[in-house]
């Protein structure tokens, strides 16, 4: 069965990485970063459910509402979903932030207002699973 895979966490949480160590030879990777814009990256979401290709959706993802039309869509295609959350201290991603070497630093206030309006994903939204990500952990279900 083919997956869809929602990162939620704030910037500098570790959402890429994680990708790249659990899910980069199995999973497209969708990312604003990657493709550039919105219309991209959901052009390249329609483009997995339409061929049953499995993806992970790498972004902030902060909101309930931001998240509601990808579930939507993929559960209408037959995909199993599973959310992972980075459970990351805000202090902790703005260290991380500062030290990036694959792109340029996200302004603190940016992440600061990520952190503000983070809901974490509940079942109660569509997901067949949910894990934690904690830093310097591997993940955990919820």
């Amino acid at each position: 069965m083919a997956e869809a895979v929602i990162l939620v966490g704030l910037q500098g949480s570790g959402k890429t990485t994680y990708f790249q160590d659990h899910f980069a030879g199995t999973h497209e990777h969708i990312s604003r970063d990657v493709q550039g814009s919105a219309q991209r990256e959901s052009a390249l979401i329609q483009e997995c459910l339409r061929s049953g290709r499995s993806f992970v959706l790498d972004d902030t993802n902060t909101t309930r509402a931001a998240r509601a039309p990808v579930i939507h869509y993929a559960k209408a295609a037959g995909f199993r979903i599973s959310a992972y959350f980075f459970h990351t201290p805000v202090r902790t991603a703005i260290g991380r932030n500062n030290h990036r070497k694959d792109k340029k630093p996200i302004p603190v206030p940016a992440i600061l207002r990520t952190a503000k309006h983070l809901e974490p994903p509940t079942a109660a939204e569509g997901f067949d699973e949910i894990q934690v990500v904690m830093p310097g952990e591997k993940s955990r279900t919820s």
